[in-house]
């Protein structure tokens, strides 16, 4: 019974996820209408001038590229903006979801304290090594190197976002740790709440699901679950503290992956020479 609600705890986390352009316009056709004559005989706007203008009585609407736009930017750079990002709406929605799952989850933690969970340590030893900050910084790195080496800009978009969550999710995660100062289940430190693994483990499975969707994201987090039940079992963790561990690297994965998400558009319309144009400005989900 202990081990279908340890599972539990794993789907509940990888649930946690599921709640979670640059203007390009049409060519415009060149009016017929000859240019205007200025006073001293010269042309008021010449032929390019009049070519912007829109014809008269239509509306042009800018041509949008599709959801998923990519940002430049290196990882360094891009960091400090990742830390005032992290305190928005998405992330209070995300972390919402991650208190009521970690509520729910707490009559456990007491259980894995009494026994260890009764599972089986040696089968959840990769998950040890899966979760650390280092190996997932390092697997962030090595895609660039690969992605670059290949010409995939996409890939190495990939290896960029995920060192630039683990860099978010740790800081957030290290500053509660050394604030909160929980005591580990097998008494080694008081370093337990939320975990670091679960956290390196879920933003990364997060990254991974935000560029490539549900087919690539499914697999990422169960190897999120399946680190989170290898904390539990060697007993270095509370169910509450992988639970809460993956609503952060969530949260954080998403932050830095903010482009790739469904877009949002305000629409105005601005009057002009001969007509109006229809104009939509992107807003950043």
């Amino acid at each position: 019974m202990i081990r279908v609600r340890l599972v539990a705890i794993a789907l509940f986390a990888c649930l946690l996820a599921v709640p979670a352009f640059a203007q390009a316009p049409q060519p415009v056709e060149s009016s017929d209408t000859p240019a205007s004559t200025a006073p001293d005989g010269t042309h008021a706007g010449g032929p390019e001038a009049i070519a912007q203008l829109p014809p008269a009585g239509r509306l042009t609407i800018p041509q949008l590229p599709p959801a998923g736009d990519f940002v430049d930017g290196n990882v360094f750079k891009l960091s400090a903006g990742d830390f005032m990002n992290f305190f928005g709406v998405p992330t209070v929605r995300t972390l919402a979801y991650t208190a009521v799952v970690a509520i729910a989850s707490a009559p456990w933690d007491r259980e894995g304290v009494n026994n260890g969970f009764n599972l089986p340590a040696t089968v959840f030893q990769g998950g040890n090594v899966l979760g650390q900050f280092a190996f997932q910084v390092g697997a962030g790195l090595a895609t660039v190197g690969v992605a670059k080496a290949a010409g995939n800009k996409k890939l190495a978009y990939v290896g960029r976002d995920i060192v630039r969550a683990q860099l978010l999710s740790q800081g957030i995660v290290q500053t509660l740790k050394y604030t909160i100062r929980r005591e580990r289940p097998d008494l080694s430190n008081n370093k337990s709440f939320p975990s670091g693994h679960a956290s390196s483990m879920f933003a990364t499975a997060t990254v991974l699901q935000r560029y490539y969707g549900w087919k690539v994201g499914v697999p990422a987090y169960a190897l999120g679950g399946y680190v989170a039940l290898a904390r539990m079992a060697w007993n270095r963790h509370h169910a509450t503290d992988v639970v809460v561990g993956a609503g952060f690297g969530i949260a954080s994965a998403r932050t830095v992956t903010m482009s790739m998400g469904k877009s949002k558009f305000s629409v105005g319309v601005q009057p002009q020479v001969g007509g109006a144009s229809v104009n939509f400005t992107k807003i950043a989900k």
